[in-house]
């Protein structure tokens, strides 16, 4: 049975959780009728597994398949400009819509092409990652990567819907499965000491693919990004805490050409290196930093980064999204279960933190 969530909002949306692949030809058909046209964007790794389920089940719909290279460097401008190439070749136009099939970099790629393609297109996420599907496809951020820093280019962009089948983290790689974890650990650490403490009692049943718990996780985790981001659609308050490790992280990630450090490993990094700040400035003690990097290892992920110069990793931290002014602006753990936006952060102390975690 499908399970609905809405986001609300100046553009809400509905979640439709354990919604099979194959049902979603229905469910477009009741929504759209049969005569439009969709364009399905998707990689091709993904695609080798669940285009032709979502297609079999679209055969009396008009649609064309986009596939794209896996990779975050295929966040960028020049692949938007081959995706407007391909659509024109389709005769696609404002009526037709996107579905975006695949995790984080196919939803913010094809959920940012629909945004300017003819001055915006209608897009529906199908998220197939643990991290899309309890992260990156809630809150209708959509954005690529510049040289000088990740997801510069971008803008808030709701989808129709959002079409989460939970089957296909079946055939999710673990270390793509850790990507999402450092989210739902992000997510704990920011609003839901229980899901925290949850993860901790479950670490083995998850690191064995036990599915059940990991779609509890997900559920919790996901109600979490839900409920920050219903409350504040544009990033004005409270939903910059979602961005707890990624000021640091998406550092580095820019300082690797997005080639290096994955989006999770470069967030855990990050996490580990604003819990180090926290218990410098006494907003978590030596137990509760403890429990954070234990966790975050436990997970298999990185607490630590291979060597880099500080001082770069800091400049590139100028172009966050989050300053305000000229001012670094972290978010900071406090305790477990809680974090702060901290606007008083100076470099001095970044670097210490930089030093806690670069190896």
């Amino acid at each position: 049975m499908i399970q609905r969530i809405d986001v609300s909002g100046g553009h809400g949306y509905p979640l439709l959780l354990g919604a099979a692949l194959d049902e979603l030809g229905g469910h477009l058909k009741t929504a759209y009728g049969t005569s439009g046209h969709y364009l399905l964007i998707t990689n091709d790794v993904v695609a080798r597994y669940y285009a032709d389920k979502l297609l079999d089940g679209m055969k009396d719909l008009k649609t064309d398949l986009i596939t794209v290279p896996d990779g975050e460097q295929e966040k960028s401008l020049d692949r938007i400009s081959k995706l407007t190439e391909q659509a024109l070749q389709f005769k696609a136009d404002r009526d037709t819509v996107v579905l975006a099939l695949g995790g984080g970099v196919i939803g913010d790629l094809s959920g940012f092409f629909a945004s300017i393609f003819m001055r915006g297109m209608r897009y529906i996420h199908i998220p197939t990652t643990l991290l899309s599907q309890i992260d990156s496809s809630i809150g209708g951020k959509v954005a690529v990567n510049h040289p000088s820093g990740k997801n510069l280019l971008g803008s808030f962009y709701a989808p129709q819907a959002v079409w989460t089948d939970f089957d296909t983290l079946q055939t999710l790689p673990w270390k793509e499965m850790r990507n999402g974890l450092a989210e739902t650990i992000k997510h704990a650490l920011v609003a839901d000491p229980d899901l925290f403490e949850f993860i901790e009692e479950h670490a083995e049943a998850i690191k064995g693919l036990d599915y059940k718990i990991i779609k509890e996780m997900s559920l919790r985790s996901l109600a979490v990004k839900v409920k920050i981001v219903t409350e504040d659609e544009k990033e004005k308050g409270n939903r910059m805490l979602l961005n707890l490790g990624h000021s640091f992280g998406h550092a580095l990630e820019t300082e690797e050409a997005y080639q290096g450090v994955m989006h999770g490993e470069g967030v855990s990094i990050g996490i580990a290196a604003a819990a180090n700040l926290s218990k410098e400035r006494g907003l978590v003690n030596d137990k509760q930093l403890d429990r954070i990097l234990n966790l975050l290892m436990k997970m298999d992920l990185p607490t630590t980064a291979k060597a880099h110069d500080r001082a770069v990793l800091l400049g590139h931290m100028s172009a966050d999204k989050k300053n305000k002014a000229g001012n670094k602006v972290l978010i900071l753990p406090v305790g477990i279960g809680r974090s702060v936006i901290a606007a008083d952060c100076n470099d001095e102390e970044i670097l210490r933190a930089w030093e806690k975690v670069i190896r």
